[in-house]
């Protein structure tokens, strides 16, 4: 073999080698650790879908919903927010994705609009009340119809018991 077959072999087995070891290390990120942190999380579960109304200090009411999915500490999801003046005729909707943590009954959630055309971002501390059906908290946004940061006490409740 000469040097230029050797050098080629080499480049070769090198990027076979790194793309092996990549998708090792996606199978890991994706699907082990969270099996591992699902496995050994002993703490509450708030994985599901969470219903809340609210009423801004301008008078904006809002219907929101969230869906939640918990891999130990870890939350992610998506959620969505119809929101506007008349409770009859809202006009706004907002669909946010959502990252988390949830440390000893104490959830914090960061949202931000999927639609990179509209600016919208909101965090939430939320305490998990009632044996895991109650969220209760403060929600702190910016506001897509007033363009102002505003908070508010929020109250979210599984779905499930929604539905009774």
């Amino acid at each position: 073999m000469n040097i230029f077959e050797t050098v080629i072999l080499g480049v070769v087995s090198g990027v076979i080698t790194a793309a092996f070891l990549y998708l090792i290390s996606l199978f890991f990120i994706n699907h082990f650790i969270p099996w591992y942190q699902k496995t050994i999380y002993k703490g509450v579960d708030i994985s599901g879908t969470w219903v809340a109304e609210v009423t801004s200090a301008s008078g904006i009411t809002a219907s929101m919903e969230m869906t939640i999915h918990q891999n130990g500490h870890s939350v992610k999801g998506e959620s969505t927010i119809v929101q506007g003046r008349d409770p009859s005729n809202l006009t706004q909707v907002s669909n946010l994705s959502m990252s988390g943590h949830i440390w000893e009954g104490f959830i914090t959630l960061n949202q931000q609009s999927k639609d990179r055309t509209r600016l919208s971002y909101s965090t939430s501390l939320l305490q998990v009340l009632n044996g895991g059906i109650r969220l209760n908290g403060v929600y702190c946004f910016l506001s897509i119809i007033t363009d102002k940061i505003e908070s508010l006490e929020i109250k979210w409740v599984r779905k499930e018991q929604n539905s009774n």
